[in-house]
C-alpha cells in the first residue's frame, strides 16, 4: 500500500478529571486522558479528516508518561513556573477502552490555587498533548478519510481554561521554527468497497492478464503459469529503512543550512540519501533564490559542539579588541577572518550561523534580533552576539581596572570575606608571649588582646546600557571606552577608600583616632628630613602589645603626596657617595618611597606617612568577596533600555586594623 512520511506537529485532545477521585492529602487526582474517540480535524493544506486513536496497548508509546510526564498550565512548555505537577510514575495505563492516569500536584504556593479550583470542581477541562507516528489512512466514499493512528505518544497533560478545539494544536509547538517530527502514513483501500491489503506492504506486480479466448478449430499452446508473486516484505524492517533515511536527509539539510520544510519535501517524496544529496548541491548552486537556506553554510560541528561556539566567540572577541586597540591587542589567526567587519556585519553573521535567515530585515530589525538572548521550545537560540558584546565589555573593562595604578596595594593587606556579615580582625599585636615549659611542665593558656577591629563588605555598581542605536551606528567605543572608564573607576575606588582612612584619621575599636599621641604614632610636625624619620623609627621602636611587650617592629614604606614632600622622600631614602662622614644618607635603602596624589590636602601642608610590613604586623586590610576578587559583570536583556544591560558590581571594604603599624606627620 502506498507510504507517505511527512512533517508532523504535536496534537491535543481534551481529557476529563475523575469524579470523586481527588486525594487532597497526596495532592492526587485520576484523569480520563484518552477514549479513543474519533474527532473531525481540520488541515490547512488539505481537507479535513477524521482521526482515531487506537486504544491497542500496543500501539500506544506509554513511556513517557510513566516515567513522570509533566503536568502543565495549559500546555506552556516554555518555563518551569508553569509545571503544575507530575504523573504519577507508573499509573498511565490502557484499560476497558480508556486511558487514565494519576497526577500528584507541586506544594509551590502557586499552585495552590489550581490545586484547590480543580479540587472545587471549578477548572473542570483537562488536555493530553500527544504525537503520533504513524497513520493507517482509509479513502471513504462520502465521507472524510479515517485516519488512524497505529503509533501515537502521549507527551504531556494540562490544565486549561477551555477545553481546546480538537483540531487545535498545543501552543508550545507552534510559532517559530521546530524540529523536524517525522510521521508515517499508510494508506489502505476502502474495506467496504476492495479487498483489505496487509499493513505497511508496498503494492506487488499486477496479476497477469487472462490468456485471449481460442476456437476449438484453432488450437493454440496453453499460456504459461502467471509467475509466484514476490515474498511478503517485513514491515518493521521496511519502517525502520523508512526512518533511517528521513533522518539521514533532516540531518544532510541542516548541515548545509536548508530548511525543514526542504526536508520535508525530500522525504514525503521518497528520495534516496544518495538523490538527496544531489538535490542538496542542485539548491545551493541556485543561489538559494527561493530562500529556503536560512543560515551559512556552516559544519555541523560548528554548531553542535561547545568547543567550537566558544573558538567563535573567542575569535570575534579578538577582533573587536585588536579594532580597538589595536598596540594591545594582537589579532589572532581566528579573529583575522572577522577583520574589517563592522557591528551589523558581525551580528548578521551570528544571526545566520544559528539558523536565522537576515533576508529582508532593515537595520533596524536586525539589530533587535541580534541583541535578543533567547533559547526554549520554538525558539532559536540567537545568544551569541549578546555573548560577544559582554565579552568584550567584560575585557575591556577588566583590563582598565587592572591597569589602573593602586599603590596601596604594597603596604596594606588583601583578604578575602566570605559572605556581607560583620566580620571581627584581632590585632596581631595583641597576642600573648610564648612562656618557657620546664622540664615535666605544663603548658599554659594564654588570651588574645581586647583590640578587635569589626568591618563588612559594601556593594558598589552601575549598569551599562547597550542599545540598537549603538549596533546600527557601529560604535564600538561603547563596548570598549565607556567599560574601560567603569573599569578605572573601580580601581580609583578602591585607592579612594583606602586612603580616606589614612586622611580622615578615624576612630578606632579603643575610642581613640588612629594617629594620636596616645597610640605613640603621631609625629613632630615637619619637613622629611633625617631629624624627622629618626624619630620616627624611635615612636616604632616603643610600641608595645599585650603585657607590655615590645614587639619589634619598624617602618618600610614612606607614603606621600607628589610634590615636595616626594622629593624630600627620594633624597633621603637615596643612596649616595658623600665626600664627608655628615654627608652619609642614614636611611638609604631602608625605606621604600610611595607617591599617592590622594594624599593632597584641601589646604595646608602636605603630611607623609609610614607604614610597616603588612606581613609583620597588622595596617591597613582590604577585602574582596570571595570569588569575586575585583569587578564582576552580569548581562540580561535590557527592560528600560532597547537593548542589553551589562551590571558592573564590585563587592570591597577597607579597615585600619592596628595603629601601632603606622605613623603620620603633618609636615610643614
Amino acid at each position: 500500500m502506498p507510504k507517505e512520511i511527512i512533517d508532523l506537529p504535536l496534537q491535543g485532545r481534551m481529557a476529563s478529571v475523575r469524579a470523586g477521585s481527588i486525594d487532597e492529602a497526596a495532592r492526587t487526582v485520576e484523569i480520563i486522558w484518552t477514549t479513543g474517540a474519533t474527532v473531525r480535524r481540520a488541515r490547512f493544506w488539505d481537507e479535513a479528516v477524521d482521526e482515531e486513536l487506537s486504544l491497542d496497548p500496543g500501539m500506544i508509546r506509554l513511556d513517557r508518561l510513566n516515567a513522570g510526564a509533566p503536568f502543565l498550565n495549559a500546555h506552556d512548555a516554555g518555563s518551569l513556573a508553569s509545571v503544575l505537577g507530575v504523573v504519577v510514575d507508573g499509573s498511565a495505563r490502557i484499560a476497558n477502552g480508556q486511558g487514565t492516569a494519576t497526577i500528584r500536584f507541586s506544594e509551590r504556593a502557586d499552585v495552590e490555587p489550581i490545586f484547590r479550583d480543580i479540587a472545587g470542581g471549578i477548572i473542570r477541562n483537562v488536555s493530553v498533548g500527544y504525537r503520533v507516528h504513524r497513520y493507517e489512512i482509509t479513502k471513504r466514499d462520502g465521507a472524510p478519510e479515517l485516519w488512524r493512528a497505529v503509533d501515537w505518544e502521549p507527551l504531556e497533560i494540562s490544565a486549561v481554561a477551555i477545553g481546546a478545539d480538537p483540531g487545535a494544536r498545543v501552543r508550545s509547538d507552534t510559532g517559530a521554527t521546530r524540529a523536524l517530527n517525522i510521521c508515517t502514513l499508510i494508506r489502505t483501500s476502502n474495506p467496504d468497497t476492495e479487498a483489505p491489503m496487509p499493513d505497511d506492504i508496498e503494492p506487488t506486480a499486477p496479476s497477469a492478464a487472462p490468456a485471449p479466448a481460442t476456437r476449438a478449430i484453432d488450437p493454440t499452446p496453453a499460456a504459461p503459469a502467471p509467475a509466484p508473486a514476490p515474498a511478503t516484505p517485513n514491515a518493521d524492517a521496511i519502517r525502520a529503512e523508512a526512518q533511517r533515511a528521513a533522518a539521514d536527509i533532516l540531518t544532510l539539510c541542516q548541515r548545509h543550512g536548508l530548511d525543514n520544510i526542504f526536508a520535508a519535501d525530500l522525504i514525503g517524496r521518497g528520495v534516496t540519501l544518495d538523490a538527496a544529496r544531489g538535490a542538496v548541491l542542485d539548491r545551493l548552486a541556485e543561489g538559494d533564490t527561493l530562500g529556503t537556506r536560512t543560515g551559512a553554510t556552516v559544519p555541523a560541528a560548528a554548531r553542535d559542539t561547545g568547543a567550537t561556539e566558544i573558538a567563535y566567540r573567542d575569535a570575534v572577541t579578538d577582533a573587536l579588541m585588536h579594532r580597538h586597540a589595536p598596540g594591545l591587542h594582537q589579532l589572532t589567526d581566528a579573529g583575522r577572518e572577522f577583520r574589517g567587519l563592522n557591528l551589523l556585519d558581525m551580528a548578521r553573521h551570528a544571526l545566520e550561523r544559528r539558523g536565522i535567515s537576515t533576508r529582508g530585515m532593515s537595520r533596524m530589525e536586525l539589530a533587535t534580533e541580534a541583541l535578543q538572548k533567547r533559547a526554549g521550545p520554538g525558539y532559536h537560540s540567537s545568544a551569541d552576539f549578546p555573548f560577544i558584546l559582554a565579552n568584550v565589555a567584560n575585557k575591556t573593562l577588566r583590563s582598565a581596572y587592572d591597569s589602573t595604578p593602586r599603590t596601596f596595594t604594597a603596604w596594606a593587606r588583601q583578604a578575602t570575606i566570605t559572605d556581607f556579615r560583620p566580620v571581627q580582625r584581632t590585632q596581631l599585636a595583641g597576642a600573648p608571649d610564648l612562656l618557657r615549659v620546664p622540664e615535666s611542665g605544663e603548658f599554659t593558656y594564654g588570651t588574645m588582646g581586647e583590640g578587635r577591629e569589626v568591618y563588612a563588605l559594601l556593594t558598589y555598581g552601575r549598569i551599562i546600557g547597550i542599545t540598537r542605536q549603538t549596533l546600527i551606528n557601529d560604535d564600538l567605543d561603547a563596548f570598549t571606552r565607556i567599560p574601560s572608564a567603569f573599569g578605572a573607576s573601580a580601581a580609583d575606588l578602591e585607592s579612594d577608600l583606602v586612603y580616606s582612612i589614612l586622611t580622615s584619621n578615624p576612630l578606632m575599636n579603643d575610642g581613640v583616632a588612629l594617629f594620636n599621641s596616645g597610640h605613640g604614632n603621631l609625629g613632630t610636625a615637619g619637613a622629611i628630613s633625617e631629624t624627622t624619620l629618626a624619630e620616627a623609627y624611635r615612636l616604632f621602636g616603643n610600641q608595645r602589645g599585650l603585657e607590655a611587650r615590645q614587639i619589634s617592629v619598624q617602618p618600610r614604606y614612606l607614603i606621600t603626596p607628589p610634590g615636595t614632600r616626594s622629593v624630600e622622600a627620594r633624597k633621603n631614602v637615596t643612596a649616595t657617595t658623600p665626600n664627608a662622614v655628615a654627608g652619609v644618607n642614614a636611611f638609604a635603602g631602608r625605606l621604600e618611597p610611595i607617591e599617592e596624589p590622594r594624599l593632597i590636602p584641601a589646604a595646608g601642608a602636605d603630611p607623609w606617612f609610614l607604614a610597616a610590613d603588612p606581613n609583620r604586623i597588622d595596617t591597613v586590610e582590604y577585602a574582596y568577596l570571595d570569588g569575586s576578587n575585583g569587578v564582576y559583570t552580569e548581562t540580561r536583556m535590557g527592560f528600560e533600555v532597547d537593548g542589553m544591560e551589562i551590571k558592573a558590581r564590585h563587592d570591597f571594604a577597607s579597615k585600619a586594623i592596628d595603629w601601632r603599624g603606622l605613623f603620620r606627620n603633618a609636615g610643614v
